[in-house]
């Protein structure tokens, strides 16, 4: 019995020990979350005020000022911009060193602590840094370029074209008087509307008749190429089923051929224009397979200036607005992977891409036919044909939010291989929704621009091209 009251008073014993260990553990436990909470948010502010000094830094590098109060303002600007004061944490102080040949940014931000207050530390303070070199490293850009049937709409003494196309050559002489070294550019044109037309590369060659490729489009027909002849093919393509239409892949695309099986046969109720009103429509004959097909093919890239200026000077406006396919096009141009064969690896670190896309208007599929394949509207009264089903085309709906959707599924792929994405919307009718699209697409918020004159879209094609002409960025 002696020895039973011995062995409890023992455990009474123990259990009092315990109790106190736990007592003493708890405020540790507790403490220890805690300051692995605020650990945390101070990771997130580093990254977010690395990520603003660099676009802080590349920005203020493009300035052709040399003036230490404007390089310093444009800095400042930039990190207001992209590391707003709501942001968790918030910038104390920034060193700007502008040199002839780096450009250097430092920032410190303050983190308030939630629960190392209680031993103290009322804040913690975040180093960031970031150094541009002002050289070309070596840069490949697609210029994506809207020239549909709305860019022929007169601004003053020119049309919107026209203003496109002087600001598209000032972007590339920028580049070029830029570049030491013109192997250290590559420049490729991605002209969009309705389709994308792809020119003789489609069919395995270049302009000029030699041999580019294996041919990437179907050619059951044996069409040749021509963008005057309407009974040949025009160049333009349709795109594959979603979300290859979003992707870069090596094909092959079928011909764009409007309203027509790929044996040429009229389909039903599509190669027609309507008229007259509901219920007693009256069709008419419609358009050439070509319609709608731009005359503006595409230039892979190249550092060869005057085709370059050449091709940007016979750009045409014509067709509907199809942003998403003429984006996919400047993906597969910057690309490696076949189709086009001028682009640098993804992997080699030598080379930075970029993807400028500019619009004057909204995505707006075509009722009848696009670079898409066939749309589902009121014209086929509700039907799909046979002809129709059997084409190995995507079929959409006449409805923009879906462009706007695609658009920016390949917006995230180009993000996702570290391409930069400029994006300009250019005119002063476009629509709210088509600028927070635009913004939405960018790699970066400061990356978009509203241009809403022709005087304005200079001006960023300018900025653009500096920002890439000293694109190196050291830390």
């Amino acid at each position: 019995m002696k020895a039973f009251e011995l062995w409890m008073k023992y455990i009474r014993c123990n259990m009092g020990v315990a109790a106190i260990w736990f007592g003493m553990t708890v405020p540790m436990v507790v403490s220890a979350v805690g300051v692995s909470l605020d650990l945390g948010q101070t990771y997130l502010v580093r990254e977010r005020l690395s990520h603003a000094l660099d676009a802080a830094a590349l920005a203020a590098a493009a300035l052709a000022s040399e003036d230490a109060d404007v390089v310093e303002q444009k800095v400042n600007d930039f990190i207001e911009a992209n590391y707003p004061p709501d942001k968790v944490g918030f910038t104390i102080d920034t060193h700007v060193e502008n040199h002839a040949d780096t450009l250097y940014v430092n920032a410190t931000a303050r983190l308030d602590t939630a629960f190392l207050k209680v031993v103290g530390k009322d804040y913690i303070d975040v180093f960031a840094e970031a150094e541009v070199t002002k050289e070309v490293k070596a840069i490949e850009v697609a210029l994506v370029m809207d020239i549909t049937g709305s860019m022929s709409t007169m601004v003053g003494s020119k049309t919107r074209i026209q203003l496109l196309i002087e600001a598209a050559k000032l972007f590339v002489n920028t580049m070029f008087e830029r570049v030491g070294d013109i192997n250290d550019l590559k420049i490729g044109l991605v002209p969009f509307s309705t389709s994308v037309n792809v020119g003789t590369y489609g069919l395995g060659k270049t302009p000029t008749g030699l041999t580019y490729d294996t041919p990437f489009v179907n050619n059951p027909s044996n069409l040749a190429y021509s963008t005057t002849d309407s009974n040949k093919w025009g160049g333009c393509i349709i795109e594959d089923y979603y979300p290859k239409d979003t992707l870069d892949h090596v094909g092959p695309w079928n011909m764009y051929r409007y309203c027509r099986t790929s044996t040429g046969a009229a389909i039903p109720n599509c190669n027609t224009t309507k008229s007259g009103s509901a219920p007693n429509y009256v069709y008419t004959v419609g358009q050439a397979q070509n319609y709608n097909c731009t005359k503006s093919s595409i230039l892979p890239l190249t550092n060869n200036k005057t085709e370059l200026l050449t091709r940007i000077g016979a750009m045409k406006a014509e067709g509907s607005t199809y942003i998403n396919v003429g984006l996919v096009w400047g993906l597969r141009m910057i690309s490696p992977e076949f189709p086009l064969q001028e682009a640098e690896p993804w992997s080699d670190t030598d080379w930075k891409k970029a993807v400028i896309v500019m619009t004057d208007g909204v995505n707006e599929a075509h009722t009848h036919y696009s670079g898409l394949g066939l749309s589902k509207d009121t014209n086929h009264d509700g039907q799909i044909s046979s002809a129709e089903s059997s084409l190995s085309v995507t079929q959409i709906e006449a409805n923009s939010s879906v462009l706007n959707d695609r658009m920016l599924d390949v917006c995230d792929e180009l993000r996702d291989k570290k391409v930069l994405v400029y994006t300009i919307t250019f005119d002063n009718g476009v629509s709210t929704a088509t600028k927070k699209l635009f913004e939405k697409c960018a790699t970066q918020p400061n990356m978009y621009y509203d241009a809403p004159d022709g005087t304005k879209l200079k001006e960023v094609y300018l900025t653009i091209a500096k920002e890439l002409a000293n694109l190196h960025l050291s830390k």
